[in-house]
């Protein structure tokens, strides 16, 4: 055949028709071949899903359950009864109502300085002295005048009484003594004078001498307060009117004395409610102050209105708070229970339960963070403290 021929027919065949033909043909081979490999496949799935149940057996959705059925580790404590008090509590500032400034009683050269501010002393506790030198030859002085006179009306005494000497001359020398004696009296407490003491008992707030300075009767030598009558003034709102009164019991503390509570009482009220402010005056006193208090210590202080004497308590740490609600759980079988807390009166460290628990009943307090309703629950102790020799 020649190249033109071959060409021609070349050109004649109908290649899109030829290759659907050919592709229908080939379709059932290729449909067998991918159903024999199918099996296969399938069977591959079974075998490493098989692997995977057998190799992994904490990574199915078993595993997931038996993760939350673990027993969450917490500590409890038992619901008690107990004593506790509502309170009014406000912040204030102590204040003392024994404040003295004091001055010599007589004018001299300051000899010795015995105090410094900040000593605590007691009542007639040297402060200072005044040179007092010639206050005590005045002092000798009078005392001798007075022994002389005493002896003198002794024997004017004994022989008027045997009717030698007129009574004129008897109550001169009677008079003469009483004189002497005035006199006497008068020096010495000037002499006394000179030694300046402490009124009662207190702290020296400020020094204003030096030694060897010039006193006078007007000049201040010490600012003295005292630490018995501490008071805190809080203003109480009026609609507390009625809920305060005279000799209730209160309570001091400070921040700056960690632990440390001061029995208080209510000492004074006032009647008046101020209109601008709606509030009214509250002193309250404290009972055994110590030196640990002291003028300007910033305190709160504490009114107790009502007391409960048998109420159910549990500790403040035991409560859950969520949004504007507040809760506990509590130990059921084994388990978590949550319930809400019907809460009354509170301290520092306790609250009272009005409803919803027993006394005896357990609740969580160490770990109940996350704690879910019904979860399985495994108590544990506190740890021990041991002090530094156990270690050793």
């Amino acid at each position: 055949m020649s190249a033109s021929k071959s060409s021609s027919l070349f050109s004649t065949i109908n290649w899109p028709r030829v290759f659907a033909v050919a592709l229908i043909a080939a379709f059932p081979l290729f449909q067998t071949g991918c159903s024999k490999a199918e099996p296969k496949s399938t069977e591959a799935k079974a075998e490493s899903a098989a692997a995977k149940g057998a190799g992994g057996a904490g990574r199915g959705p078993g595993a997931a359950d038996r993760r939350e059925a673990d027993p969450i580790p917490v500590q409890v404590v038992s619901v008690t009864r107990g004593p506790i008090s509502a309170s009014l509590a406000f912040n204030s500032t102590l204040e003392t109502e024994s404040v003295v400034d004091i001055y010599p009683r007589i004018n001299g050269q300051v000899d010795q300085l015995l105090v410094e501010e900040g000593d605590f002393v007691k009542a007639g506790t040297p402060l200072l002295k005044i040179d007092d030198r010639e206050l005590r030859v005045d002092a000798d002085e009078a005392r001798v005048t007075l022994e002389r006179e005493q002896t003198d009306f002794t024997r004017t005494e004994g022989l008027f009484n045997r009717g030698l000497v007129n009574e004129q001359d008897y109550e001169n020398d009677r008079f003469a003594l009483s004189q002497a004696q005035l006199r006497a009296d008068r020096a010495n407490i000037r002499y006394e004078y000179a030694t300046v003491v402490a009124p009662f008992d207190g702290v020296i707030s400020e020094r204003e001498v030096q030694v060897g300075a010039r006193v006078a009767t007007g000049t201040k030598l010490f600012s003295f307060v005292s630490l018995k009558d501490m008071v805190a003034k809080v203003f109480v709102p009026g609609r507390y009117l009625t809920s305060v009164s005279a000799d209730q019991s209160a309570e001091i503390t400070s921040e700056f004395i960690p632990d440390a509570t001061y029995a208080a009482w209510v000492k004074r009220i006032s009647p008046i409610i101020d209109p601008a402010s709606g509030t009214f005056k509250v002193t309250v006193g404290v009972r055994e102050p110590d030196a640990a208090i002291v003028p300007g210590l910033f305190v709160r202080a504490s009114i107790t209105t009502e007391e409960r004497p048998d109420a159910l308590l549990i500790p403040k740490q035991a409560v859950v708070y969520e949004g504007g609600s507040q809760y506990v759980f509590t130990v059921r079988q084994g388990r978590a229970k949550r319930l809400p807390l019907d809460a009354g009166f509170e301290n520092q460290t306790m609250i009272e339960v009005r409803s919803g628990l027993e006394e005896g009943d357990e609740v969580v307090v160490l770990g109940q963070s996350g704690l879910k309703d019904k979860s399985p629950l495994k108590i544990v102790e506190p740890v021990a403290e041991t002090s530094a020799d156990e270690e050793e």
